[in-house]
């Protein structure tokens, strides 16, 4: 009997469950800030007052640049957002707007050609049709009658029933 793979077997073929990066992520952005917040109190530990101070505001400055250079980027991000909008719309008026209105001219000739064909072909044809089936009703008939009279004047007018089996008795 073959063995059933175990869960760490399944896991390495099917590869990292989906939840693998945020946890890696968070767990390293965690990280990052246990191990600040330990140099900062060694720092404060171990140097003196001025020389800490510095340190800070040294960590501060570089703080502060690096949050002016990501909301430079995220201004930038706007901004590209912004043009992408702007070429998004340009595309819907100028582009999607006349395939709409060419597919409603379409569909309003299709409507009128179905209307014209019903009023000028298919109306005649089924009123021909009805007046021809009507023909052949009547014709039908007619001949029905004229072959019963045939066959009544050939068989010498009998007109007497048969009797039944109540009046033989």
């Amino acid at each position: 009997m073959a063995e059933q793979p175990t869960d760490q077997e399944l896991a390495r073929k099917r590869g990292r469950a989906w939840h693998f990066w945020p946890v890696m992520g968070l767990g390293a952005f965690v990280a990052v800030f246990i191990v600040g917040l330990i140099m900062a109190l060694v720092i404060a530990v171990v140097a003196d007052s001025d020389s800490a101070a510095n340190w800070i505001s040294i960590v501060r400055d570089l703080f502060i640049i690096v949050l002016a250079m990501e909301g430079i980027l995220m201004g930038i991000a706007l901004i590209v957002m912004v043009l992408q909008l702007a070429a998004l719309f340009n595309l819907l008026q100028n582009e999607i707007q006349p395939i709409v209105d060419n597919a409603n001219e379409t569909v309003t000739t299709v409507r009128g050609t179905a209307q014209f064909m019903s009023q000028n072909l298919v109306e005649p044809v089924v009123t021909f049709s009805a007046f021809a089936a009507a023909l052949g009703g009547v014709l039908r008939e007619a001949l029905g009658i004229q072959r019963a009279l045939r066959e009544a004047s050939k068989n010498g007018h009998q007109t007497e029933e048969p009797e039944s089996e109540e009046g033989r008795a």
